[in-house]
């Protein structure tokens, strides 16, 4: 008994003594690579945040025959320029900015860690103009993550980016691995696509935009968003896609008397909450395919008195996930 007694402890000695050696070898391999990876990024150059202030002149739309817009009003007599903000890795703000100016860029980062590109260029096809503003890290992502670096909130990149009001614009905007406060009440919008992934994102109309955008489009993944005062943005058209995350919608807003606007939402393993108010009309079908049946989870809405209301249809799919429809 004693002779099996003391072969236990000696298993027991040696399997400690095999946990111990594979904890010492991830601890030691975590500092080797830490100290590896802070040695990389030094070698990129300066790692210390610095202050940035930067002009980027849009290009002139060119002039094109007017059209009507939703309000009844006609749409600025100049072809849209494409703009395109691609921003990834940090704490990004947009507004709006006065008529007249140019795109104006401030904040900080670090410039051996990150870089700040603009271009512009036409459309052979269409003979559109775009310009493209594009802000993302150099550093590889294993230093940086080895390195501590995106621990180290001090090291986040901060940028605001204001927008001239009064130039005609197709936007698009991609927000990825950041945080993001986006304003883009009182501009010149026609078509309007947002994407953004991984990270906490707030859009908002904070005031009307001018003439009324044809097309809002809205794509989010892996993160939680919030689309405010949606009826200011006076759309003809609505749509959003999520997937991995939570989607909170506004349907807040000065919409026009008479306005109709057809607003779909769908959502994938996550939580959809869209606001209606109730001083519009809504046509609403919400429907949830969890376990591979379609479900009919439309609500009761009271429906406003007047009859020139604004209209909104909106549609509403979940799979595994949850949906609701509040009006207040």
């Amino acid at each position: 008994m004693e002779k099996k007694r003391s072969g236990w402890r000696l298993a027991a000695m040696i399997a400690g003594i095999g946990c111990l050696s594979i904890i010492a070898v991830i601890v030691g391999g975590v500092i080797i690579a830490s100290m590896y990876a802070r040695a990389t990024l030094r070698n990129m150059g300066d790692s210390e945040p610095r202050s940035v202030s930067r002009r980027i002149e849009l290009p002139s739309p060119e002039p094109v025959t007017a059209e009507r817009g939703p309000s009844g009003k006609d749409r600025p007599a100049t072809a849209p320029l494409r703009l395109t903000l691609d921003l990834k890795e940090g704490n990004f703000t947009i507004r709006p900015g006065q008529p007249g100016t140019d795109v104006q860029v401030e904040g900080q980062f670090s410039p051996g860690m990150y870089e700040l590109l603009d271009n512009r260029e036409t459309d052979p096809a269409t003979g559109a103009t775009q310009a493209r503003i594009r802000f993302r890290s150099t550093a590889p992502p294993w230093a940086r993550f080895f390195a501590g670096i995106t621990g180290d909130s001090r090291s986040q990149p901060e940028l605001t980016i204001t927008i001239p009001r009064g130039k005609p614009l197709d936007l698009m905007l991609i927000m990825s691995m950041g945080r993001s406060d986006i304003d883009l009440g009182g501009l010149t919008l026609s078509d309007v696509s947002v994407n953004t992934s991984m990270g906490e994102h707030h859009v908002d109309f904070r005031e009307p935009v001018a003439a009324g955008a044809r097309e809002l489009r809205f794509t989010t993944s892996m993160g939680n968003v919030v689309l405010e005062n949606l009826g200011n943005a006076r759309a003809e058209s609505i749509s959003g896609s999520g997937s991995m995350g939570n989607l909170t919608v506004n349907l807040s807003g000065a919409w026009l008397e008479g306005h109709e606007a057809n607003v779909r939402f769908e959502q994938s393993m996550g939580e959809l909450t869209v606001r209606v108010p109730a001083n519009i009309r809504v046509d609403a079908d919400v429907r949830s395919a969890d376990g591979g049946e379609s479900t009919n989870r439309t609500p009761e809405i009271r429906q406003p008195d007047d009859p020139k209301a604004p209209t909104v249809r909106l549609r509403v799919n979940t799979s595994m996930g949850n949906a609701r429809v509040v009006q207040y």
